[in-house]
Order: structure tokens, then C-alpha cells, then sequence
């Protein structure tokens, strides 16, 4: 049988009769209130979360579509049209994008600091997010991609050299770190989603 009963601003719940009893099979609503942030380090986490997800998503479109272009085309045009994206790309605007996200390191280190104040997931989970995005993302980008694009930038396109370096070291080494460190980029904002998702709940124990 079906009741209900409504007060104030509670939404309506509805039970359901069986043969064990009644068993409720709507929760009370949830207050605006359970969905704000409760200090600066929540905001700090949310925003690691944001831009280790954006960093992933730039990631994902050069493994995903602006490689594969590429290769369709001749080695020269495919070498001056990357070379050319390689100098536009790096401005302030995407150096916090794709970087921005160890800003997590921040409220790791004060609940690091600080462990009768927060959960062991909650600082564990920041913990793994900013290691796995420095290693993973920045360290990768650092020792891998970029060594790639500066020696793309030094070759002849039209030389054989050129031409092989293009196949064997960008269209395949390149895109095989980039890859990497898209995965890694999209661990880091999971783990950090994790953390926010525990920084609220009190210390146990």
C-alpha cells in the first residue's frame, strides 16, 4: 500500500508494504546547505580537481583526433602545422590548465599536517592524487613531450630525416607518452574528487 505525507518544505516519502513490513523508499531531501563548500581547502581541491580534468581532456584531443589528423598528411605539412601548434599553444592560460592542478600539493600538506583533523582517505587520496599528477603528467611532460617537440622544431621537414623522425619518434613515441600522461591526468582528478568527497567527514578513531 502506498502512503505519503508532506510538511514544509520535506519532499513527499513513500513507503512500500511487504511482507517484512514497511521500508521507506525515498530519503528526506537533501539542504542546499550539504552541496557548499565548508573551507578555502575544499575550494583549493575542487579546483585541482577541475584543471587535472581539463589537462586530460587537452590530453585526450591530440591522442584522440589532432594526431590522427595529422598523420593523414604529407611529413612536411604534418611537421610545420605541430611545430606551429607546439609555439601557440604554451601561454599563461594553458600553463595553468595543464600544470594548475598541483595546487593540490597545498591542501595535502596542511592535512598531512594535520591528522586528527581529517580522515585517512581524505589525506591519502590528496596524497596519491598530486603524486600521480606530478610524476605521471608534469614529470612525463618534462622528460618525454617536450624533448620530442624541441627536436621536432630543429628538423628539416623535407629532409629523410626529418621525415623519419616525424613517423618513428613523434607519431609514435609522442603520441605513446601523451597517452600515458592523459591517463594519469584522469587518475589524479579521480583520486582528488575522492579526497573533496572525504575532506567533510570526520575523523574516526
Amino acid at each position: 500500500m502506498y502512503g505519503a505525507a508532506a510538511s514544509g518544505s520535506n519532499l513527499i516519502n513513500y513507503n512500500v508494504e511487504n511482507g517484512n513490513g514497511v521500508l521507506p523508499t525515498l530519503a528526506d531531501p537533501v539542504s542546499a546547505k550539504d552541496w557548499l563548500l565548508d573551507s578555502h581547502l575544499e575550494g583549493v581541491m575542487l579546483a585541482s580537481v577541475v584543471l587535472n580534468s581539463m589537462a586530460a581532456g587537452i590530453i585526450f584531443i591530440f591522442s584522440n583526433t589532432v594526431m590522427p589528423s595529422l598523420a593523414t598528411l604529407d611529413a612536411d605539412v604534418g611537421i610545420n602545422i605541430m611545430n606551429k601548434i607546439n609555439v601557440v599553444i604554451v601561454n599563461p592560460l594553458f600553463i595553468v590548465a595543464f600544470f594548475g592542478g598541483l595546487i593540490s600539493a597545498y591542501p595535502t600538506r596542511v592535512m598531512m599536517k594535520n591528522p586528527d583533523a581529517y580522515s585517512k582517505p581524505a589525506r591519502f587520496y590528496a596524497l596519491a592524487s598530486t603524486l600521480i599528477f606530478f610524476f605521471g603528467e608534469f614529470m612525463v611532460t618534462v622528460t618525454q613531450n617536450v624533448p620530442r617537440n624541441n627536436a621536432l622544431l630543429a628538423v628539416d621537414p623535407d629532409s629523410d630525416e626529418g621525415v623519419e623522425y616525424w613517423q618513428n619518434n613523434f607519431l609514435k613515441g609522442w603520441v605513446a607518452w601523451n597517452t600515458a600522461r592523459g591517463f594519469f591526468a584522469t587518475v589524479s582528478a579521480v583520486l582528488g574528487a575522492l579526497s573533496l568527497a572525504f575532506m567533510r567527514k570526520p575523523q574516526v578513531g
